[in-house]
C-alpha cells in the first residue's frame, strides 16, 4: 500500500460514512486488517485508543494510522484527508437542512444511522475475537463496559482505570 493509496481510502470512506469517528472503523478493518494485511487489530485497536483519550476529534485515529505506516507525512495527510470531505460538504448542510424533515430524506437517514451502528458492532464483534483470548483480558473488558454503560465513566477514566487492572492482573494470570 502507498501513502497514496491509503490518503485515498480515507476520502473515500469518510465520504461514505455519517457520524463520527468510529463509523469508519469496519471499513479500515476490513481494507487495511483483513484485506490488504498492512495492519494488525492491535495496532488499529491502539490508534483508536490513542484518539479516544486524547483531544481532538473523535477520527483523530486515521493520523496515527497514516503515522504508524508513513510516519510524519503520512499522520499530516490522512489528517486532512479525514476532514476534508466534511468541509466540502458544508455547503450541502443548508440543502439537508431544508429537506430533513420530508419523509423520504428522514428515512434515507434513519437506514444510515441503522447500517452504521451494525457495521460498527459487526467490527467490535471481530475485534473482539482478536483480541480477548485470555481471562485477563476478558476481566479488563467487563469492568470497561461496566464503566461505561452502568457507571457511565467517562471515556478516560473506562480507558485508564480497566488498563491499570489489565496492568496489576499480568502479574497474576
Amino acid at each position: 500500500m502507498t501513502l497514496v493509496q491509503l490518503v485515498g481510502l480515507i476520502l473515500l470512506f469518510n465520504a461514505m460514512t455519517f457520524g463520527n469517528g468510529p463509523v469508519m472503523i469496519p471499513l479500515l478493518r476490513e481494507s487495511l486488517v483483513s484485506g490488504r494485511g498492512v495492519l494488525t487489530t492491535d495496532e488499529l485497536l491502539y490508534a483508536f485508543t490513542v484518539a479516544r483519550i486524547t483531544p481532538g476529534p473523535a477520527n483523530s485515529y486515521v493520523a496515527s494510522i497514516g503515522y504508524m505506516l508513513f510516519g510524519l507525512p503520512g499522520a499530516a495527510l490522512c489528517a486532512i484527508a479525514v476532514v476534508a470531505p466534511g468541509v466540502l460538504m458544508l455547503p450541502l448542510q443548508y440543502g439537508y437542512g431544508l429537506l430533513r424533515s420530508a419523509r423520504a430524506v428522514s428515512g434515507f437517514t434513519r437506514g444510515l444511522i441503522g447500517a452504521s451502528v451494525g457495521l460498527i458492532f459487526a467490527a467490535s464483534v471481530e475485534m473482539a475475537r482478536a483480541s480477548l483470548t485470555t481471562p485477563g483480558a476478558w476481566i479488563v473488558f467487563a469492568v470497561a463496559i461496566v464503566a461505561a454503560t452502568v457507571l457511565r465513566w467517562n471515556n478516560l477514566l473506562v480507558l485508564l482505570v480497566p488498563s491499570a487492572i489489565g496492568l496489576a492482573l499480568s502479574a497474576f494470570l
